[in-house]
């Protein structure tokens, strides 16, 4: 996380800053965004974290409204999806089950994604329009880049300073959600909520895959390439299990960290409200997909 601060503030205003701006000011300019929500953008694909930290700091210096943060926020995880399903999802994934199934899945993620992308263009869509101010908009017209070289030593002084705030907020709130989700209550509850997935009709192979995605999707995806080449599992049953159990690491992944680093990154009440929003949406679109998925496949 401190290698993402570092990089967000050290990039700025440096040659290949210039060119992520230029590369995703069309999903800019169709959301209505300021340039700097092009680069927030360019910043996702490479490091959700750094992007964040960007975005943080454009928005406190008021070059974006409260609008226009939510709606590059949402965007931005179209890139950060991607980015996730290249270098993490899809090598694991064909692997374990094949290109077939694997591809398939990989199109459903992909496409939760560009629904949550698409409730942030249509926000974008409701902002009105500022009138643009070449003055204040520091990519407007680009500098020569041996103008724009950074100081490193100031660059660490502010992600030292900036990690430092993150860390405050993040450790103690992931404690906490650690320390509860590993006790009796909830281990409890997980059982329960086994008996209630054998009561739905799903198999037993289903119902491991699901279990196991609560903590991580990568496990799950690792049961079910086990279970899928022993044949405990069909390749319709895999599609749904796979993404019941992303629905169910989306609450955990929102309590242990996008809640906390949101609420470090842009403070308690809009920190909450955004991750909340964006909780919202995510869920939703995995409820759609599941439901189409359930459809034509079950």
């Amino acid at each position: 996380m401190f290698i993402g601060c570092l990089a967000g503030n050290w990039l700025q205003g440096t040659r290949l800053w210039q060119r992520c701006s230029r590369l995703m000011a069309p999903f800019s300019r169709l959301a209505r965004l300021p340039t700097e929500g092009g680069v927030y953008l360019a910043m996702c694909f490479l490091n959700h974290h750094s992007a964040n930290a960007f975005l943080s700091t454009q928005f406190r210096k008021g070059r974006l409204r409260e609008r226009e943060l939510l709606a590059a926020y949402l965007i931005g995880w179209l890139p950060s999806g991607l980015h996730f399903a290249v270098f993490y999802i899809a090598p694991i994934l064909i692997a374990a089950v094949g290109w077939r199934q694997g591809g398939l899945y990989m199109l459903l993620y992909l496409l939760i994604n560009f629904m949550i992308a698409i409730s942030g263009l249509s926000i974008g869509f409701s902002v009105k329009r500022k009138k643009s101010n070449p003055e204040k908009n520091v990519f407007a017209a680009p500098a020569p880049f041996s103008l724009k070289k950074r100081d490193l030593k100031r660059d660490l002084q502010v992600s030292i300073r900036q990690f430092g705030r993150i860390a405050l907020v993040f450790a103690p709130i992931t404690l906490a959600f650690a320390i509860a989700l590993n006790s009796e209550q909830t281990t409890a509850l997980i059982g329960s909520f086994d008996t209630l997935l054998r009561r739905v009709g799903l198999s037993a192979p289903s119902v491991l895959v699901i279990i196991a995605g609560f903590p991580s999707s990568i496990s799950a995806i690792a049961a079910a390439g086990s279970l899928f080449r022993q044949k405990l599992l069909d390749p319709n049953e895999l599609i749904v299990s796979l993404l019941i159990a992303y629905a169910l690491h989306t609450t955990y992944e929102f309590m242990t960290s996008n809640l906390p680093s949101n609420i470090a990154f842009f403070g308690p009440t809009r920190g909450v409200r955004i991750t909340l929003f964006y909780l919202l949406i995510r869920l939703l679109s995995i409820c759609l997909i599941l439901g189409f998925a359930i459809f034509y496949l079950m």
